[in-house]
């Protein structure tokens, strides 16, 4: 600030840049604003700062930017006041907003969400994590300013209820809130691993404002993943929507959100993409993109154990996304087979469920709760006996899948977790070869040192496993392997046999 009290403004992007976007920098620590402003500029967007709320609410209300940066915790007025104060004027697509704060408790986080923000981001941060949200938020905005957007079904034909409250990050319009989705067919199809589809309608009913509900991928503890289209491009995604149930359940939220979160932080071939996301009527929601093939889970109960070389292709690249993750220094906690979708149209393997995801050093009050959900039979020794998660138990998750992918077993069978858990501490070591005569010894080898009980001895690194198994598929074993394997067609995937 000037000693006028004038806002201070940054030098503009170079002359060559047509016409520099204008974002607004809400901070009272002058280090950290100017580390953001410096970063910023040299990125060659033109910033404007304030040491307050107070200070930036008149200037943005009469002349919004293109983005709010703002801290939380600032004198005079915080960060969540002000985007309350800002949000009843300017929707998510016309103002996005970031929250900023040293306030990390999964509380903090849904708080800003609820005040109106598209994104939150923890100090300290990467200024690799500013620009990736900056950037995403401001591609998305563009994109949805656009004048020319389609027209919504006409207001008979859409239920008459309140106002809605978006939490998006790349938000879509305020409207009333959509219709319940569709009800699940009276009987289940009698094929388990079957998606099941919603008849036609004479007229779309859209989804949180954009999207059209087309059938449904799955339904879990969390919610419905459903099959939808968006109706500005008619692209397919998958939309996976809170259970109402959980919708004041803040543990149930928390998980939710830090899916968003980790997954607006990730671009990666192996990491399923987050497309958009949002709080619309009392209902939290995930737009991903559509990945149209299986769950391993699903293939191997349809169609039995796998061949080695196939095994050790969607291996490799669900190690490589674990990598990915790491580099970010984040860890997935929940690799299961159910979590790693193969693309039918070229096996191309994405890792997904994010919901117990978290930064390595990150305090977290959701692992036991996490844990309690299903993940029993994958969860490594020193997680059990009380160490923190890192890489390498997200490896030995890897071993027991790519156990379970090999045999049709789980390496450490249970029905209630304490019986599971004290065979994966202290139970005979698990031979693949007990269920699968046969198998080649180079790969049996990868598959121990997944499974060792001390951490020390395991794989250290996702992409170790990588390059191991990438080094047998090309060694004469696992060239024998690969001719004696029968042949994997990847055809584009038939309406009524897609997965998420």
């Amino acid at each position: 600030m000037s000693a006028a009290g004038e806002p201070e403004r940054a030098t503009a992007a170079p002359a060559a840049a047509p016409g520099p976007t204008r974002i607004v920098l809400v901070e009272d620590s002058d280090v950290v604003r100017r580390f953001a402003q410096q970063l910023l500029v040299r990125k060659g967007f033109h910033v404007v700062e304030y040491p307050d709320g107070a200070a930036a609410l008149d200037d943005v209300l009469r002349d919004p930017p293109a983005l709010v940066i703002s801290d939380i915790q600032m004198p005079h007025m915080d960060g969540l006041e002000l985007t309350r104060r800002l949000r009843e004027r300017h929707d998510k697509r016309r103002l996005p907003i970031v929250l900023v704060s040293v306030l990390s408790e999964e509380e903090n986080i849904v708080a800003g969400f609820e005040a109106g923000a598209n994104d939150y981001l923890i100090k300290p941060y990467r200024t690799a994590e500013l620009m990736a949200k900056v950037s995403v938020l401001l591609r998305e905005g563009e994109f949805l300013r656009r004048e020319s957007e389609p027209v919504l079904p006409p207001e008979e034909e859409r239920p008459a209820t309140g106002s809605t409250t978006r939490a998006a990050s790349p938000a879509t319009a305020v409207t009333p809130p959509p219709p319940a989705p569709p009800a699940a067919p009276a009987e289940p199809p009698a094929d388990e691993t079957a998606v099941r589809s919603f008849p036609p309608q004479a007229a779309p009913h859209y989804f949180f404002d954009q999207y059209v509900v087309t059938g449904e991928y799955g339904r879990g503890g969390m919610g419905t993943v459903y099959r939808a289209m968006r109706r500005d491009d008619q692209t397919p995604v998958a939309l996976k929507v809170l259970a109402p149930r959980l919708s004041e359940n803040r543990t149930a939220i928390a998980r939710f959100l830090r899916e968003i979160r980790v997954l607006s932080s990730l671009e990666t071939e192996h990491v399923v993409r987050v497309l958009d996301h949002g709080y619309d009527a009392g209902r939290y929601f995930l737009v991903m993109e559509a990945v149209e093939g299986d769950a391993l889970d699903r293939i191997v109960l349809r169609d039995g154990p796998l061949s080695e070389t196939e095994t050790a292709r969607i291996f490799w690249q669900v190690c490589r996304a674990l990598q990915d993750l790491s580099d970010q220094g984040l860890v997935h906690r929940d690799v299961k087979p159910a979590n790693v979708i193969r693309r039918a149209s070229d096996g191309l393997v994405k890792l997904v469920d994010f919901g117990l995801a978290k930064y390595e050093h990150e305090a977290s009050t959701l692992t036991e709760t996490g844990y309690a959900l299903g993940t029993s039979y994958y969860v490594a020794p020193e997680v059990i006996e009380g160490a923190k998660a890192d890489a390498r138990s997200d490896l030995f998750a890897v071993g027991v899948s790519m156990f379970e992918t090999l045999t049709g077993r789980r390496p450490f069978p249970g029905v209630v977790p304490y019986q599971i858990f004290k065979r994966i501490v202290s139970g005979p070591t698990p031979d693949a070869t007990q269920f699968r005569a046969g198998l080649s010894p180079g790969l049996l080898k990868v598959l121990g040192r997944l499974l060792e009980r001390d951490p020390g001895q395991r794989y250290q690194r996702g992409e170790e496993v990588e390059r191991d198994l990438k080094a047998w598929l090309q060694s004469d074993e696992g060239q024998a392997a690969e001719s004696a394997a029968p042949a994997v067609a990847f055809d584009e995937p038939r309406p009524d046999d897609t997965r998420m």
